[in-house]
């Protein structure tokens, strides 16, 4: 297959600056998750594609996958609908980030995982197959790899170059024509081949502290871009463009405030791996969606401040009602572990006041250190109505 005259850019935008390439995963099964256990580096599937769709409160959402080679053209642009796994992780402008974060129309680079495979039908005393549940499809139709639908990791192409230590140098800009062409930079080698981006005047720009404008780019600058439409206009539209490190150091600085602004109200997110009855300890591990700065929110000082709060969770990390919920105990260990995928490498120790139903093993919990103030969420968050 090949693209149509405009899309032919797109093969060294994706397949050198981008993409985990597909066939690596067709050599052999795709991994398997297991309850309670953090998959290993390296076994996630890579999709890229445009935020179409989100419900930000289930943690699920909707990607119109990039056009590559690999697909079928019919194929083209259907949706690929997601589910966040409990330990998924979103990143925004190079910080963590919860989906109400991202708006909608940004590119995203995903990682993703297959669900469990589903028990078979139970059959009735006849030996019959049992009737099925009928279900309503989201979609009549859905791309090739729809069975990759966990995601694990998403992030925005800033978060995505920021990690790489990539970057893309200007090499002409053309306001006429609206194009932006650029070269690939990682780890200051360059690509073989540069790429030209669309520019909109709605394109943002972002200079210093403040806003810059188009007319401020330049040839020879290193750039970092987050788009639009990638694949689908050419190799993509640029929707918002740092022009210097400054810049970029800002947006990161102000999405870190505002997910730990989403930590203190809805609380750290992990699994139990252990809880003692007789004692009431409970053992977690907390996920790697945060700054890992915050860690020493969990210090322990051998004073009576080493409380924290708990609250149980679903897999989407919706509490029932954490303010009436929640239950307080004595935080006894913070202690790093061997790191994971999704993992923060931290787990702790606390002895709670009352052991609840929800302080299983392999269950969800939020936790609040003790200098945060637990409060109420809003109505449509919480699971209990």
């Amino acid at each position: 297959m090949k693209y149509r005259a405009w899309c032919r850019p797109v093969a060294s935008v994706l397949l050198s600056a981008f993409v985990v390439p597909y066939l690596a995963f067709a050599a052999e099964a795709p991994f398997q998750l297991k309850p309670g256990e953090f998959p290993p580096e390296g076994s996630a599937h890579y999709i890229a594609g445009e935020l179409i769709a989100l419900d930000h409160v289930n943690r699920t959402g909707v990607l119109r996958p990039d056009r590559t080679d690999a697909q079928r053209r019919g194929d083209w642009d259907l949706p690929h609908p997601f589910t966040l796994l409990p330990f998924g992780s979103l990143h925004y402008r190079g910080a963590s980030a919860e989906l109400r974060d991202i708006p909608i129309g940004t590119h995203l680079h995903g990682w993703f995982y297959q669900p469990p495979a589903e028990p078979k039908e139970p059959k009735d005393a006849k030996g019959k197959r049992a009737a099925a549940k009928t279900q309503v499809p989201r979609y009549e139709r859905l791309g090739l790899e729809a069975a990759f639908s966990l995601a694990a990791r998403l992030e925005d192409d800033f978060s995505y170059l920021a990690r790489e230590q990539r970057a893309w140098r200007v090499d002409a800009v053309d306001l006429e024509k609206n194009t932006l062409t650029v070269t690939g930079l990682t780890a200051g080698k360059a690509d073989a081949k540069a790429t030209a981006f669309q520019l909109v005047p709605g394109t943002r720009v972002w200079k210093g502290r403040g806003f810059g404008e188009l007319k401020d780019l330049a040839a020879g600058q290193s750039v970092f871009i987050n788009l639009t439409y990638a694949t689908l206009k050419g190799p993509g539209r640029c929707t918002d463009i740092w022009l210097d490190a400054e810049s970029r150091a800002q947006a990161t600085a102000q999405q870190v405030e505002v997910h730990r602004q989403n930590l203190r109200e809805r609380g750290f997110a992990g699994w139990i791996d252990a809880v003692d009855n007789q004692q009431g300890i409970v053992t977690v591990t907390l996920f790697s969606a945060f700054d890992p700065k915050l860690k020493e929110m969990f210090r322990v000082t051998q004073t009576t401040n080493d409380t924290l709060i708990a609250a149980t969770a679903e897999e989407n990390l919706r509490t029932w009602d954490q303010i009436n919920d929640r239950k307080r105990g004595t935080l006894l260990e913070a202690k790093e572990v061997p790191a994971a995928s999704g993992s923060s490498g931290l787990q702790v120790k606390f002895k709670a006041e009352l052991l609840i139903e929800g302080f299983r093993p392999k269950r969800i919990i939020r936790l609040w250190p003790s200098p945060w103030r637990i409060d109420d969420l809003p109505r449509e968050e919480r699971l209990y109505q």
